[in-house]
């Protein structure tokens, strides 16, 4: 991968890759990027863990919550899941739906987006044969519907540009090559998108690098317009913007992972590492209502969980054996809503779209 990447580099006239443009290159290449290759990328075999694979309970509750909430404002049983991956969500969320209502589960229509060839396939052993399931490569190709568009750990897998300060201007931070290495340059902004953001989200003076998501929010964009009514559900690990812009945040949050180790630079091992970033969810809030939406809940994991009731999913036990399903289901289930766990890292944020309120 990091051949194909300086080649692409050494093509250019300028010699210089945006961050964005370096990172679609080390995720997503068709052959060598990392979420297109076949090997496990979550759990203790991988680089990085996420809620459904440590707690299956929740992609279970997610189930019951999302099929509670379609019926309760009258919406078709549609739901479209934004970056299916492995499927453990998709194969929970199905689990949990059918629980709270079979006859309401026979009609559901379950759609998946994702890109890789290797995760459809993930999915498909995961769900199994199941018709209701649905595939698609992109947002764009999602019809559009009335019901839930949801997603986990979506957006903070879209490539970034990267601005960094220069004195009083920002410059365009991007990767070049240094005898035969990737290192880190940085020029002159010429995308216009990239310097209106820079001019309208108001920056504070102290930060030194910030990360632009110029593809998440076309990404978000493109589902809120396929929703024709219905909801926007949306769990990523993410901040509010003073959080965000903490000075100890000063060189922004852009990051990369391999083999749950935080590497000193996103530059080492492409295609072999996760790359992340933290998702500003004042853009998508605020995104989200100049299109129209209507903010339902915007919190914290542990709090969505609690208020959406999954407190009742406790086993109340006759015996205290701690090897037993139920226990270890229980355990789950204060793992996700007790402090210094994985649900304090994520937020959720709901938006509704021609929802009547009560």
């Amino acid at each position: 991968m990091k051949k194909i990447i300086l080649d692409q580099i050494r093509a250019k006239p300028d010699a210089f890759l945006t961050y964005d443009q370096y990172i679609s290159l080390a995720l997503y290449h068709p052959d060598k990027g990392y979420y297109m290759r076949e090997q496990s990328k979550i759990g203790r075999e991988g680089d990085f863990y996420t809620t459904p694979a440590m707690a299956p309970v929740f992609g279970e509750f997610l189930g019951k919550w999302l099929c509670r909430t379609l019926k309760e404002a009258g919406l078709p049983p549609v739901l479209a899941e934004l970056g299916g991956g492995s499927g453990q969500m998709a194969a929970n969320v199905l689990k949990g739906f059918k629980k709270e209502d079979p006859l309401y589960s026979d009609r559901l229509i379950y759609r998946i987006v994702e890109g890789s060839a290797y995760h459809q396939a993930a999915i498909r052993h995961a769900v199994g044969d199941d018709s209701r399931v649905q595939l698609y490569h992109s947002v764009t190709d999602l019809p559009s519907c009335e019901g839930i568009i949801f997603s986990n750990e979506f957006f903070d897998a879209h490539p970034v540009k990267v601005a960094v300060r220069d004195g009083q201007e920002w410059l365009e931070a991007g990767v070049s090559d240094e005898a035969g290495e990737l290192t880190e340059a940085a020029r002159t902004i010429g995308d216009e998108k990239m310097k209106r953001m820079l001019r309208e989200w108001s920056i504070p003076l102290h930060m030194n690098r910030v990360e632009i998501p110029l593809q998440m929010i076309e990404s978000y964009e493109t589902a809120v317009h396929k929703l024709t009514r219905g909801y926007m559900l949306t769990i990523d690990y993410g901040m509010e913007r003073d959080e965000q812009f903490s000075p100890l945040r000063k060189n922004g949050t852009l990051r990369a992972y391999r083999n749950h180790r935080l590497l000193d630079s996103v530059l080492d091992f492409p295609g072999e590492a996760d790359i992340t970033f933290n998702v500003p969810f004042d853009l998508l809030r605020s995104q989200g209502e100049t299109l129209g939406l209507e903010e339902a809940f915007w919190g914290g994991q542990a709090e969505f969980l609690i208020k959406g009731e999954i407190l009742n999913e406790l086993a109340h036990q006759a015996d205290f054996d701690p090897f037993s399903p139920e226990s270890r289901r229980n355990r789950q289930i204060r793992q996700l809503i007790m402090g210094e766990s994985i649900s304090d890292y994520f937020r959720v944020l709901l938006q509704s779209k021609g929802i009547k309120k009560p």
